[in-house]
């Protein structure tokens, strides 16, 4: 910053910053406005005005107020930064990449834009960059938690284990500081089982969000008017051709419309797929808001009366936490797309199941339960299986032998489990482990690990990524899906069941962890959730070894598919509006929320 005697407005910016960091954003904002007012391209108000939006939730003016700043003073390496962090909200990450480039070209040693690189690269899946810049981070400025937590992620990403003990550990040690922010709520489902610190994770983050946008959560008065429907409203950024769209299309096309009216809160692409047609067909309205701020959507809900705010993203990539914790409807509920508590009194309800939220675990929900009847995880019935199946050799299978199929995503792979599939491999003659893995420093690492465990690393075949069609039918060539813990396979194994191949699963000690144990529950195969890490590598071996019991499991699926709880749409759709039902009345007779199983109302 100038000096007093340069700079006309130095006090006011120095005021300013002292209201910024004292959390009175708006108040700060006022004072770079009447800067600006009097001083249309003065460098610092322009940058300081673009913190402030961001913080405020305005990330595309954030953008707009720094590239201005860094048009009339662009060797200044902060505003480079910055810039890269609010393109990072918007979650234009190459861009993000860039401008955290110029700001390092400038300062070579400047921590905190090799922390952005850092994260960006990580966003792009480049992560052996990512672990060398984490690694920059760390020789810079030594037990930054941030760097710490995202030189874990990175390595369990591309499964790089050899020093990932110490930084664990190391991670572990700021977990015990008080309100430690080292721990993002999404990373912490896989990083431990403890509950705690997945409690712990989520609400830090949660309150950094409301503190650093200074709002106070909407109050709703119950209506005294009844209205012949109630308007359910669902938000995501993954209306497209998506993993969770797979799972909820049907789910939003079975809603009763006689008592419900369906809308969506569209904040992510337009990809132009056929699901993307499809979603917007299946709703009375499909509203696009990708590009409004956090402030602007939340008061659009309110101004629609919306009576129940469905979150279908949770702390993933993409959401928009903010306009939740604003609390624009009376009762928000969190579903689906995060598997664990939001741990912030704006969420009124968690859909669950008894197994993956049992009521015992209540303590460590801020939401109130809600028990479905089988598995919490909707499925479409409609998915469709390509009937042109590749051969073995297509896939890079060889033409025999058992196929041991893990297509989780690499970073839910841990040493131990790769320990227990290495020993299957050793235990069944010519069997092979098929992954899905796209990154070459991965396939490299997994060869590598496999080697030091006594296993050809060529018995590690990599499957490509494929559409969802072609993905299912090549199933047929898996014997079975190996599930991971502490995060298990959640439409990772729903896909397998409804491709007819039986999951082997361990089931833990929290939400994330009892996924497809849920799963398998709702399919009539609990024989197939071990509670013991051996007596998951038993129960998968007697599988491999034993062609009719095998046969047995694959026909129990294939015969009795469209019977099954877990892909009955139509008794899914009927069970959760049930339970939207119950809501809704609780709140218009002036009741708190309450857990509640579905089976249990009349």
């Amino acid at each position: 910053m100038h000096t007093a005697g340069v700079d006309p407005f130095f006090e006011q910016l120095k005021h300013g910053l002292a209201l910024q960091k004292t959390n009175q954003r708006i108040q700060a904002q006022v004072v770079y406005r009447a800067i600006l007012a009097q001083s249309p391209t003065h460098a610092m108000a322009l940058h300081l005005a673009g913190t402030v939006a961001g913080q405020l939730g305005h990330p595309q003016e954030a953008v707009e107020l720094i590239r201005k700043s860094l048009s009339v003073n662009p060797a200044d390496p902060m505003a480079w930064n910055n810039l890269a962090n609010a393109l990072q909200d918007l979650e234009a990450t190459e861009a993000a990449l860039a401008a955290a480039g110029e700001a390092l070209a400038i300062a070579p040693d400047y921590s905190s834009a090799w922390q952005t690189r850092a994260t960006a690269l990580l966003a792009l899946s480049r992560q052996v960059e990512a672990i060398e810049a984490f690694e920059k981070v760390l020789q810079l400025t030594p037990h930054h938690p941030g760097a710490l937590m995202g030189l874990w992620r990175a390595s369990m990403e591309c499964c790089k284990w050899t020093g990932l003990d110490l930084v664990r550990r190391q991670v572990e040690s700021h977990l015990l500081a008080a309100e430690t922010h080292a721990l993002l709520p999404f990373e912490s489902l896989s990083f431990t089982e403890d509950p705690a610190i997945h409690f712990r994770a989520a609400k830090v983050f949660g309150d950094a969000i409301i503190h650093r946008e200074s709002f106070v959560p909407m109050q709703h008065v119950p209506r005294t008017s009844k209205r012949a429907r109630i308007k359910v409203a669902y938000l995501s950024s993954d209306f497209h051709e998506h993993a969770t769209a797979h799972l909820t299309a049907e789910l939003f096309e079975r809603h009763d419309r006689s008592r419900f009216e369906i809308v969506a809160l569209s904040f992510g692409p337009d990809d132009g797929s056929p699901m993307r047609k499809r979603l917007q067909q299946a709703f009375d309205q499909f509203i696009d808001v990708r590009d409004a701020a956090s402030d602007s959507v939340a008061a659009q809900i309110a101004l629609m009366e919306v009576d129940i705010l469905v979150d279908l993203k949770g702390y993933t990539r993409g959401a928009r936490t903010s306009v939740l914790l604003r609390k624009p409807a009376p009762i928000v509920v969190n579903y689906l797309g995060y598997p664990g508590t939001m741990a912030q009194s704006a969420y009124d309800y968690v859909i669950g199941d008894p197994m993956v939220t049992p009521f015992a675990h209540s303590p460590y929900y801020t939401e109130k339960i809600v028990q479905m009847p089988h598995s919490y995880q909707v499925n479409d019935s409609s998915r469709v299986i390509c009937e042109r199946v590749p051969d073995r050799l297509a896939e890079g299978l060889p033409t025999e032998g058992f196929v041991f199929a893990a297509f989780n995503n690499c970073y839910k792979i841990t040493p131990e489990f790769f320990d227990a599939w290495m020993r299957l491999l050793q235990r069944v003659p010519d069997s092979v482990l098929w992954l899905i893995c796209e990154q070459v420093a991965t396939r490299e690492n997994l060869r590598r690990a496999a080697m030091e465990r006594g296993v050809e690393p060529e018995r590690l075949v990599f499957a490509r990524r494929l559409p969802l069609a072609q993905h299912l039918a090549r199933h047929t060539h898996a014997g079975v899906l190996l599930d991971t813990l502490p995060y298990n396979a959640h439409t990772t194994a729903s896909d397998a069941l409804w491709a007819g191949v039986p999951v082997v699963t361990y089931k833990g000690q929290t939400f994330a962890g009892r996924v497809a144990a849920s799963l398998l529950t709702a399919t009539g195969m609990p024989e197939l959730i071990a509670h013991s890490l051996q007596e998951y590598e038993d129960l998968a071996y007697r599988l491999a070894s034993d062609p009719q019991l095998l046969h047995e499991f694959k026909s129990r699926i294939a015969e009795n598919r469209a019977q099954l709880p877990l892909f009955d749409s139509a008794r899914f759709a009927s069970d959760l509006e049930r339970a939207y039902v119950y809501m809704h009345e609780r709140w218009v007779q002036g009741l708190a929320p309450q857990a509640f199983a579905i089976d249990d109302l009349n």
